[in-house]
C-alpha cells in the first residue's frame, strides 16, 4: 500500500483524508494526487463526525433539504448527514422530520434513472448532492441535470473535497479545498503536462478509489 499523506480538518481533527501524490487518471481528467475519502465514508466514528461539519452549512442557512442524493457508496453518510438536519438545534429548532435518501442507478449507456418507486423522492423535492471528491465537477453537472429531468430541484452540492466552488449556479460545500491541498491539480486529459513530460500514470481512479497499474 502507498504512503499516505493525512490531512485533518482544522474544525475537527478526529476528521481527515488520505492523499497519495501522483500521475491519475479519472473518467474526465488527469490529477496529481489522488484524495482518499474511503474513511469519510466508511469508517462509522469518522463518517458521524463528518456528517456533522457537512450538516451545518446546510443547518446555518436555513437551507431546506427533503432528499440526499449519494453518489459513489456515500449513503451511510448521507445517512448521517440526514440524521442531523432533521435534528432540533438552536439555529434549527423545528427542522424538516422527512429526508429522504438514496443512490442512483444507472443504465447501459452511463445515465442515471430512477425507478418508478423512487422518482416521488426526486420530484418537486429539493435535492442536496452528497459525493465524495469533486474533480473536474462533471460528474454533479450529470447527477444535477438528472435530478431536473425527474422533477426535482438541486440546492446544494456537499463533498468531502472539493477541487471546484461552484457547478451549475450552485454553490459547493466541502470539509476540504484546495487551500488543505495547495498543490492539487487537475488537468484535462488532451491537455496533461504530465502525460507531455512522459510521467508513467500511476493509478486509475474513480469516485470508488483507485487501482494503480503495473
Amino acid at each position: 500500500m502507498d504512503n499516505n499523506i493525512i490531512i485533518t480538518s482544522p474544525r475537527d481533527q478526529r476528521v481527515f483524508i488520505r492523499v497519495t501524490q501522483g500521475h491519475f487518471v479519472t473518467e474526465n481528467a488527469h490529477i496529481n494526487y489522488y484524495v482518499g475519502t474511503s474513511d469519510i465514508k466508511h469508517n462509522h466514528a469518522v463518517s458521524v463526525d463528518a456528517a456533522m461539519l457537512m450538516a451545518q452549512y446546510y443547518i446555518e442557512r436555513d437551507i431546506k433539504i427533503d432528499t440526499v442524493l449519494c453518489l459513489y457508496e456515500t449513503q451511510a453518510l448521507g445517512a448521517y448527514i440526514a440524521h442531523e438536519l432533521s435534528r432540533p438545534s438552536m439555529l434549527q429548532p423545528n427542522p424538516k422530520g422527512e429526508i429522504y435518501v438514496l443512490g442512483p442507478e444507472y443504465d447501459a449507456a452511463g445515465n442515471m434513472i430512477f425507478r418508478d418507486n423512487l422518482q416521488r423522492m426526486i420530484h418537486g423535492r429539493r435535492v442536496l448532492i452528497l459525493i465524495s471528491c469533486i474533480t473536474s465537477g462533471k460528474t454533479v453537472q450529470r447527477a444535477m441535470e438528472s435530478v431536473a429531468y425527474y422533477g426535482g430541484r438541486t440546492v446544494g452540492v456537499l463533498a468531502a473535497f472539493s477541487a471546484a466552488r461552484e457547478i451549475g449556479g450552485v454553490e459547493i460545500s466541502s470539509i476540504f479545498t484546495q487551500n488543505d491541498l495547495p498543490d492539487y491539480k487537475v488537468f484535462s486529459k488532451h491537455e496533461c503536462p504530465l502525460c507531455r513530460q512522459g510521467e508513467p500514470v500511476k493509478g486509475i481512479a474513480n469516485g470508488h478509489g483507485y487501482s494503480t497499474l503495473p
